[in-house]
């Protein structure tokens, strides 16, 4: 049986940063990159969290060795581990190795960077806390006392600079859209080498563009869109009128006629697509009439999306029209 459409919880966006700082915080992974080679963002987090796990106190000598390397436990040793440097650097020289960015565009793996007025600092950004972007999560290591940690920075950047490591690989799949991506076959699949890193989308998750598709990412799924259902989901508004997508692309059923094609469920709608037609879009009462009277299999594929009709909207279908009104609600007519 296919999946319902879903309606979008009030509690979406509070999820959204619950379940990005879950992605994030998930068991450090082997290291994959050299010493100051290019390394992926979902391997800097990983790295980071490995002291954040070990809760490794703060200090400005020695070092603290774990399977990925020995570095001087305090701030800039931290970020220099997490970046995979071959060298614990200090924050003066971190500048050396880092761009400026805007701070809209900070992104898991990036740094916030200081050395003014009396600050010697850096952290790793993680996400924002707030929609206004205006409290930073980091993962650090600060002054004697404390331990590795990720905590939010309730009063903005405070001065600090947002920087990128310069051999950070922005494109590099991580996290849950990284594990769907490989899943499809990575670069070779049908989604194609990526184009675009990982990003913010619309209504909170996160998304990633590939030659032929995207991934997006929401609590606590990632999918895949792409051919004619992404290009009519994006021509009708994304997310911001459908919803995020809660299942992968799929075979329909055939039609009356013996026609064979493909469906997505998202949260607000039915994108189904055939060669014939192309892709359109089934939801609200016309979607449920659709599905009472037996989907594509009894009505066929949609010939158009809804329309203005006298009264009402109205979509056509391969062997019928399906009709709706507020007075008369909905009703079937015969092609």
């Amino acid at each position: 049986m296919r999946p319902p459409l879903f309606r979008r919880a009030l509690g979406t966006l509070a999820l959204t940063l619950a379940a990005i700082a879950a992605t994030l915080a998930s068991a450090p992974a082997a290291s994959a990159s050299d010493e100051d080679g290019p390394i992926g963002r979902g391997e800097v987090m990983d790295r980071a969290w490995s002291w954040v796990a070990e809760q490794v106190p703060y200090s400005n000598v020695g070092c603290h060795r774990n399977q990925f390397g020995c570095y001087r436990p305090d701030c800039s040793g931290f970020v220099s581990m997490a970046w995979h440097l071959s060298l614990s650097l200090d924050t003066l020289r971190l500048w050396n190795v880092t761009s400026d960015i805007p701070a809209d565009d900070l992104q898991p793996g990036d740094a916030l960077l200081r050395d003014s007025g009396g600050w010697h600092h850096v952290a790793l950004f993680v996400r924002w806390a707030d929609d206004a972007h205006t409290q930073p999560v980091v993962r650090e290591e600060y002054d004697d006392g404390h331990v590795a940690e990720e905590r939010v920075w309730g009063n903005g950047l405070r001065g600090f600079t947002p920087r990128r490591y310069n051999r950070l690989d922005d494109l590099m799949p991580y996290g849950s859209i990284g594990a769907k991506y490989n899943g499809m076959g990575g670069p070779g699949g049908v989604l194609g080498p990526p184009v675009r890193g990982e990003r913010d989308s619309m209504l909170g998750g996160r998304f990633q563009q590939f030659q032929n598709g995207i991934i997006i990412w929401h609590p606590d799924a990632a999918f895949a869109v792409y051919g004619d259902i992404l290009t009519r989901f994006w021509a009708t508004d994304a997310e911001r009128a459908w919803g995020f997508p809660t299942m992968d692309e799929a075979d329909a059923a055939p039609a009356p006629d013996g026609t064979r094609g493909r469906y997505q469920f998202f949260e607000q709608g039915l994108f189904l697509w055939s060669r014939q037609a192309g892709a359109h879009v089934v939801h609200g009462e016309i979607y449920q009439a659709f599905h009472n009277a037996g989907h594509e299999h009894a009505l066929g594929y949609p010939l158009t999306d809804e329309m203005d009709e006298a009264g009402g909207r109205a979509q056509k279908f391969q062997k019928a029209a399906i009709h709706w009104n507020p007075a008369k609600g909905t009703w079937i007519t015969p092609n």
